[in-house]
């Protein structure tokens, strides 16, 4: 059977085909910028650099300090090394000791000076005496049978002089051993109760008993002064 042409159907189908060509157009339209242009949600993140958290601040290291308690050191072999602990590995201890030594040798020589000139003043005072006394008689002038000043003037001025000196510098042993105490040094720093009243040397080498004697601990002290002498030279 055949069917006749008609224009008009023609017309419909291709009316029909544009506009679902149309539709399809704008669907894909509206749908490529999706797949084109990634949403925030879509779009693939970086994966951020792991970090580590941070560190809390450290305190500086404080320096190492001896363990070793100087007031309760009776033994020189214990003294020795506590003191090069803390004297032969530090310098701004070893100026502040230095200090104290030039400023104790200093004294020591100033007042010997003037203990010098005083005798010598006295001296002079004899012989000016005697030529004063030459020239009035050879003039015939009476001469004062007087002395200046006897012998056991003299000897009185110079034990005076000498007992000052001793005041003083008993004031300044007494802020030298106060100033080593500070600094820790063993046998300035030394405990009381680790002193006998006894003059009687302890056992061994005054270190049976773990005290010391008075005698011996003025010993122990002259020694360590020597040693501090010794490290601290300029």
């Amino acid at each position: 059977m055949e069917y006749p042409y008609n224009s008009s159907d023609l017309d419909s189908v291709l009316k029909t085909l544009s506009g679902l060509a149309s539709q399809q157009q704008s669907s894909q339209s509206t749908s490529t910028p999706s797949s084109r242009s990634e949403t925030p949600q879509q779009r693939p993140q970086r994966p951020k650099e792991v970090q580590a958290p941070p560190r809390p601040p450290s305190n500086p290291p404080k320096p190492s300090t001896s363990t070793t308690d100087a007031s309760a050191i009776t033994t020189w072999p214990a003294a020795l090394r506590h003191v090069m602990r803390i004297v032969g590995q530090n310098e701004e201890t070893q100026l502040r000791i230095r200090g104290l030594i030039h400023s104790q040798h200093s004294h020591e020589r100033q007042w010997w000076k003037s203990r010098e000139a005083l005798v010598l003043r006295q001296q002079s005072r004899g012989e000016k005496k005697k030529e004063l006394d030459a020239v009035l008689r050879s003039i015939g002038a009476p001469v004062d049978q007087k002395e200046i000043s006897t012998a056991q003037d003299d000897k009185a001025e110079l034990d005076t002089y000498d007992a000052k000196v001793y005041k003083v510098s008993a004031k300044m042993a007494t802020a030298l051993m106060s100033e080593l105490r500070g600094l820790d040094i063993p046998f300035f720093a030394l405990k009381q109760s680790l002193v006998v009243e006894s003059d009687r040397p302890s056992e061994v080498d005054g270190l049976g008993s773990g005290k010391v004697t008075k005698a011996e601990l003025v010993e122990l002290q002259r020694r360590m002064l020597g040693l501090l002498e010794d490290l601290c030279k300029e």
